[in-house]
């Protein structure tokens, strides 16, 4: 029986990684480089330190990491201005597990402040008392570090706790730590190598929580 529940943020609580991702081809075209989705698409789900790395070795010495994070980060502070959507069925499910007092937590590769300031601004922070940012944990998603964090910060074992992510860094991460693990693809539709982990995969939010037990 799920006793507890751990939720990703972004692309699954926040429309947010599409917004990143139109600032980064954006940023690409700005910086006159060629088009390479699959670099921005191997970032989804990993914390600051992990995805600069992936970013820089994809840059291959075109220009200095530093100048493509500005002209990004520029122009995904434009692409947010006006705030970010909140994913479909979020508000009903986090009042569903609520009334039903089951605890829930955030695991977010983001930086915490930067979490909390996004929620605050979505307004949907007040559901939340535990969020466990990216610069929380050492080791990035796939890791399973975080979700280690979030489960102990609930005081419910792994297994009995389901987590809802988008990403396959996010998915892995929480299969490797022992969370029945409900998968809301976002940017990307989960490879057959991922399906292979046997998780669940759902359409929404509140058919995902539905196909595991967790509401009626």
């Amino acid at each position: 029986m799920i006793q507890g529940v751990v939720f990703d943020m972004d692309g699954l609580l926040l429309d947010s990684e599409r917004l990143y991702f139109e600032a980064y081809r954006a940023t690409r075209r700005t910086l006159e480089l060629p088009e390479d989705d699959a670099l921005f698409l191997r970032m989804v789900g990993t914390n600051n330190r992990h995805g600069r790395t992936i970013l820089e070795a994809g840059l291959d010495g075109a220009l200095p990491l530093t100048t493509f994070e500005a002209h990004w980060a520029e122009t995904s502070a434009e692409a947010i201005a006006s705030g970010i959507p909140v994913k479909p069925g979020v508000q009903d499910l986090l009042a569903k597990l609520a009334a039903q007092n089951t605890p829930f937590a955030i695991a977010t590769s983001s930086n915490t402040a930067k979490a909390w300031k996004h929620l605050s601004e979505a307004g949907i922070d007040h559901h939340f008392e535990t969020l466990i940012g990216g610069d929380q944990v050492q080791n990035s998603k796939p890791a399973p570090d975080i979700y280690h964090k979030a489960v102990a910060a609930l005081g419910i074992a792994p297994a009995r706790c389901a987590a809802f992510e988008d990403s396959e860094n996010g998915v892995r991460a929480a299969h490797a730590a022992g969370l029945a693990t409900v998968q809301i693809p976002d940017l990307v539709s989960p490879s057959a190598a991922l399906r292979a982990l046997g998780h669940t995969i759902a359409p929404d939010l509140l058919s995902g929580a539905r196909q595991i037990g967790l509401i009626v």
